[in-house]
């Protein structure tokens, strides 16, 4: 007996929501603040809103509207009538294009005074009026790591930076925040991609320069073959990088290609052997700066002291030279590599780990309590759970590290809500020309 087609009725929401009009002709505005994300902010006579992306406070700007965000548009620029007084000439000939960049034309003191409002900014919408410490400010050629796009559509293959607000990809053979190590990469990465890059897709490159040598993921559509492999065998030794590993589709943990030199980085003076596509900070600059302040709180009279979010290491290490350190870290290769690394190094004594999703299961109560300080360096996601259980613990020292203003804003009123003073505060600009900022903190109880 054949069976009946099923008619499915279409529920009242199936269709697509229609793009919003947007004004056709060339607007005219001038832009009176840089906002949140970079963009300026302008209003014409008839009180429309507009974001407008590489503007500064005073620019009077010509502009085509191409997008609408909330209750406002967003307009490029077509002509800049006249130049506010904050506007200096952006360095990069790719700045506009490429998005990895978005400040490069603010002058000095409204790039040191944007960054350091983003975190004020944060504080005050949770209820805190704190005076910041002057922003710690990393140069350009400083980025020891970076994630490359590339696409390959029939024989084409382009590489470089995802383009602003956009999939496509932007080429560049040149970029001025990335150390020289990263920076001459490129061009070999170009001309090895015909060889490990077979089949159309989209992937990605990630590079890390922790200590000189590259350590190098292939994040790419395609199985690892063995034309694939010989070619990357080559690679790695005419260009002496320590390590290389595949993920297959951008999928699952990397697997190690060839392994040609042990992969390190110096944390606290130790060095230690990193795992494949480690988190590190963006610059050693950065990260030495945020050590430097995590130890300035320390008064030398604590025997205990809990690292949440420890990765490989990064302060625990530096921490150790203090105290006994107990690290905890969600990623098992992390820990594990900051595990081998502190028994190599006769650490064993004072560094004890553990496996843990601080955001399922926060550390609480007595497990808290046993501890004279405690740093905590969270995702972007901020550490909610786990900042709420600080608060109510007996913990006399918190030293934060964020690199999220808004989540900063949030965990710091959570903490302050449980009795804790925020004594200090400090913009590290370890991501330079973005609109990111990371933020270092001390809190006391």
């Amino acid at each position: 007996m054949s069976k009946k087609p099923i008619r499915r009725r279409r529920g009242r929401h199936s269709a697509k929501p229609s793009r919003p009009t947007l004004p056709k002709e060339i607007i005219q505005v001038a832009v009176t603040a840089v906002g949140g994300k970079g963009d300026g902010l302008a209003r014409d006579d008839a009180g429309v809103e507009y974001y407008v992306p590489y503007s500064v406070a005073g620019d009077v700007v010509d502009i085509k509207v191409t997008d609408k965000r909330g209750d406002a548009f967003v307009g490029d620029i077509q002509t800049i009538v006249t130049p506010g007084p904050q506007r200096v000439e952006a360095p990069c000939p790719h700045y506009t294009k490429c998005g990895g960049c978005s400040l490069q034309h603010l002058d000095a003191p409204a790039y040191e005074h944007w960054k350091s409002e983003r975190v004020s900014e944060s504080l005050n919408r949770n209820g805190l009026d704190v005076t910041l410490d002057a922003p710690i400010l990393i140069p350009a050629g400083q980025r020891r790591r970076a994630s490359f796009a590339v696409t390959k559509k029939g024989k084409k293959i382009v590489f470089g930076f995802n383009a602003r607000s956009s999939h496509r990809i932007e080429e560049i053979d040149h970029c001025l925040l990335l150390t020289p190590e990263l920076d001459k990469m490129m061009s070999a990465l170009r001309d090895l991609l015909p060889k490990v890059m077979k089949q159309e897709g989209r992937g990605d490159i990630i590079v890390n320069a922790p200590s000189g040598s590259c350590d190098i993921v292939f994040a790419l559509p395609g199985r690892l073959e063995l034309g694939i492999q010989e070619a990357i065998v080559e690679f790695a030794e005419a260009h002496d990088i320590s390590r290389i590993s595949w993920q297959e589709n951008a999928q699952g943990e990397p697997f190690t290609v060839l392994q040609r030199s042990a992969v390190t980085a110096q944390f606290g003076g130790t060095e230690v052997a990193l795992p494949p596509s480690p988190f590190l900070q963006p610059s050693k600059q950065g990260e030495d700066a945020l050590v430097d302040l995590a130890l300035s709180a320390l008064s030398g009279k604590e025997k205990k002291i809990l690292d949440l979010y420890a990765g490989c290491g990064s302060f625990t290490f530096a921490l150790a030279q203090k105290s006994i350190v107990h690290a905890v870290e969600s990623n098992a290769a992390a820990l594990k590599a900051l595990e081998l690394s502190a028994g190599r190094n006769k650490l064993g004594g004072r560094i004890t780990t553990e496996v843990r999703d601080l955001t399922r299961q926060p550390l609480m109560g007595k497990e808290l309590d046993k501890f004279d300080a405690l740093l905590f360096d969270p995702p972007r996601a901020g550490a909610k759970e786990q900042a709420e259980e600080i608060a109510r613990s007996k913990i006399p020292l918190v030293i934060a590290i964020s690199c999220n203003p808004a989540t900063f804003g949030r965990d710091a009123a959570a903490l302050i809500d449980g009795g804790y003073t925020l004594q200090k505060v400090v913009p590290v600009d370890q991501f330079t020309w973005s609109a990111h900022v990371e933020v270092a903190a001390i809190f006391r109880k």
